[in-house]
């Protein structure tokens, strides 16, 4: 059963956004947490992509860790192997990203690292130059890829294969040639700076590694460049078809991956201060079980430099632990063999299904419970159905596509929404065909009249908007602040359906999900979950949630006196009072409760009443599946949308009730030949207007004189364009 118990705010909390109105669906507070959603709110995040394996590759970590001889003592070994493999995990990771792959890193190190001691020791070059030069010259190995791969377009795989040998040989040849020349040192303020050297009291390879590591992850994840690389790597055809130079992306890729390896083989020179012909040998295997450790996919598109340096730590761990434990250095390569095919098939599997478990576990339905339901078709009552609402004359005919609202001036003038994105107008009865008035670009769902008579439109995807005489449409509102602990961006305004003005120039807008956007409506009448949220939009254009946590708002009116709002909850059948100033001000009260449908857009009457229109009808097949929220999760996955069992929505039904929630009237199209959907209810100038989401006409009905009274309903209550209805030219 939903409460009937008035919601006043619980003291102050930076967290709170305005009044909770979860109290209303009567759930327990354990089921405020959608636990399924929530998953795959995790599951969708962008960092959880590598989330998994790298979480698995910290608890390989740790047990390297518990059960070896690794320690503190080993952590500088550790750090100096990571300022060298990261550099090549760095190049590496932004490769993958990019959809390619390079396995020649290890014989690019060989090359520089043995260049730049023979261009020092046997060239006699300046010290000041050969770094540079060997970081040109892996660079220059790199743009031998990038020409390959990205302008010749040979398979990354195989090209780097073949260029993993290539170079390896020219460092054997270097090797060979200069191997008695080379081993003779010299004494360098450069190479001992690199070797023993320190930054702000930091060695100066950990430091030159954690600069590279900076740049190149807010190069990745905050440029455009970044964004390239990233798009190249998810989908090239779509990257080239969005004008992203595909063929220059990626051979800069490989000839930053050269680059990185140069800068590493200058920092393993500097460390080692000799020969060694090994200087390189099998470090693909391990920079690539380092990024695959930290969660890099190597089918593109998708990877952290930061994640990678993760990975980069385990594996050097791994490697210290061999040494520490004295196995033999094949032992290594096994267990990184081992470790990469777990980690790739790892990649492999849960790039695949992570989507799919997002998609399963996203639509996750409440339980909802209602009151008794009450039989319309009991002759005698308020409720019982007639045909007062099917001669009602039309106006467009034929023209429009689903008017959720309307609007009507003091010339007559019919101002509605179209599916289309339409704002239409229509000069009275006779008018046939109208004009487009405005173009929105969205779905326009309310509409209203602020104090200056300018229309204020509700734009469903796209926020409020206020178009002028000349059917310009001015953004007023599209946003609100971001909620502090939501796993999504809730900070749009996608879902706005309806609004209205206050007094003081507020605008108090229902938005009816924080998660959806007005097309897929359905969503929320399966799960019937407090996504919904009243918006208030301050006259200086500044935003606020005024009460959140509710079940489809759909509707939202200004009272008459100007001191509170009603707001219809289409989810919980319900019509709530907001008060927004008096000695009330800031509860939330009910004043329909357990109404036999789902009501939608409220609007005042010219007798001091409102008008409102129920949507669609309870049954008790409703009843029992609002009661069974797997039976309706099972129903999404299992069905197409077509044929999910959702409220009856072919029904035409305006009731108008008082302020203390009595019901007055209950008007009908029985037959629904002419409205078999109302929406919307707007009196005008002795006429109602019916609106329906799904009809192609709107509804003009004359109302008895006896239902008329002497208040303007469509002006603003409180200011001065608040004129009785017969002041106003008919």
């Amino acid at each position: 059963m939903t409460t009937s118990s008035p919601v006043r705010p619980r003291g102050f909390s930076p967290l709170r956004r305005g009044l909770d109105a979860f109290g209303m669906t009567g759930g327990r507070p354990t089921e405020r947490i959608a636990r399924f959603r929530t998953i795959s709110d995790l599951f969708e995040k962008r960092w959880m992509e590598g989330a998994v394996p790298l979480v698995l590759a910290l608890a390989l970590c740790l047990y390297v860790l518990m059960t070896t001889n690794v320690g503190a003592d080993n952590a500088p070994l550790v750090l100096d192997e990571m300022a060298e493999f990261g550099l090549l995990a760095i190049g590496l990771t932004v490769v993958l990203v990019g959809g390619g792959i390079d396995l020649s890193v290890g014989s690019m190190v060989g090359v520089c690292a043995l260049g730049a001691l023979v261009a020092d020791r046997v060239w006699l070059w300046p010290t000041a130059v050969v770094v540079p030069a060997a970081i040109v010259t892996g660079a220059l190995l790199g743009a031998v890829n990038g020409f390959f791969i990205a302008i010749l377009r040979m398979r990354p795989f195989i090209t780097t294969l073949v260029t993993l040998i290539a170079f390896g040989g020219a460092a054997s040849v270097l090797q060979n040639a200069n191997s008695t020349r080379i081993g003779i040192a010299k004494d360098s303020l450069v190479w001992d700076f690199l070797s023993n050297g320190r930054i702000i009291g930091v060695p100066a390879a950990w430091f030159l590694f954690a600069v590279v590591l900076l740049v190149v992850h807010l190069a990745l994840t905050r440029s455009r460049w970044g964004w390239w690389v990233t798009a190249t790597g998810s989908d090239r055809r779509s990257a080239r078809r969005n004008g992203i130079p595909v063929t220059a992306v990626t051979f800069w890729t490989y000839v930053l991956s050269g680059a990185l390896a140069g800068t590493a083989a200058i920092l393993t020179s500097a460390r080692l201060a000799r020969t060694d012909p090994n200087v390189g040998h099998g470090w693909e295997i391990i920079v690539l079980t380092a990024v695959v450790l930290g969660g890099v996919s190597i089918q593109g598109g998708r990877g952290s430099v930061l994640r990678a340096t993760v990975g980069v730590a385990v594996v050097a761990i791994i490697q210290q632990a061999t040494v520490a434990d004295g196995a033999q250095g094949s032992f290594y390569t096994v267990v990184l063999a081992a470790v990469l095919a777990v980690f790739t098939i790892l990649d492999l599997k849960w790039g695949k299904y992570r989507q799919r478990a997002v998609e399963k576990l996203k639509i996750d339905p409440a339980r909802l419970s209602l009151g008794p339901l009450i039989d319309v078709t009991e002759p005698g009552t308020v409720w019982s159905p007639n045909r007062r609402l099917t001669d009602a004359p039309p106006v467009g005919l034929g023209k429009i596509r689903g008017a959720e609202d309307c609007a009507v001036d003091a010339e007559g003038n019919v101002y509605c929404g179209d599916q289309r994105g339409w704002v239409w107008r229509f000069r009275g009865l006779e008018d046939t065909e109208g004009e487009v008035f405005s173009r929105t670009g969205g779905f326009p769902c309310g509409h209203v009249w602020d104090a200056e008579g300018r229309l204020v439109v509700a734009v469903g995807g796209m926020g409020i908007y206020r178009i002028g005489q000349d059917g310009e449409p001015e953004l007023v509102a599209n946003q609100v602040k971001r909620s502090p602990l939501s796993l999504i961006d809730d900070s749009g305004l996608r879902a706005i359906d309806d609004l209205d003005i206050a007094p003081d120039g507020s605008i108090y807008a229902s938005d009816f999900s924080t998660r959806t956007n007005t097309a897929d409506f359905l969503l929320e009448l399966v799960e019937f979950r407090p996504n919904g949220r009243i918006v208030r939009v301050r006259p200086d254009g500044t935003t606020e949630v005024v009460v959140s946590n509710y079940v489809f708002p759909n509707g939202v009116c200004t009272s008459h006196d100007g001191e509170s709002i009603l707001i219809a909850s289409t989810g919980l059948c319900r019509v709530d009072r907001l008060w927004i100033s008096g000695p009330k001000e800031g509860r939330l009260e009910p004043v329909l409760e357990n109404l036999p449908g789902y009501p939608d857009n409220i609007n005042r009457s010219s007798d001091g009443n409102y008008w409102m229109p129920l949507c669609a009808m309870r049954t008790q097949m409703s009843d029992l599946l609002g009661r069974y929220p797997s039976a309706r999760r099972r129903m999404t996955r299992e069905v197409s949308v077509d044929n999910w069992v959702v409220p009856q929505l072919n029904v035409s039904c305006a009731i108008k009730f008082s302020d203390s929630g009595e019901i007055l009237s209950v008007l009908w199209d029985e037959t629904m030949e002419n409205y078999p959907m109302v929406t919307a209810v707007k009196e005008r100038d002795g006429h109602l207007y019916l609106c329906g989401v799904s009809n192609n006409r709107i509804g003009r009905l004359a109302l008895d004189p006896a239902e008329i009274g002497d208040i303007d309903p469509s002006a603003v209550p409180g200011t001065a364009g608040a004129r009785p209805v017969a002041e106003v030219t008919r």
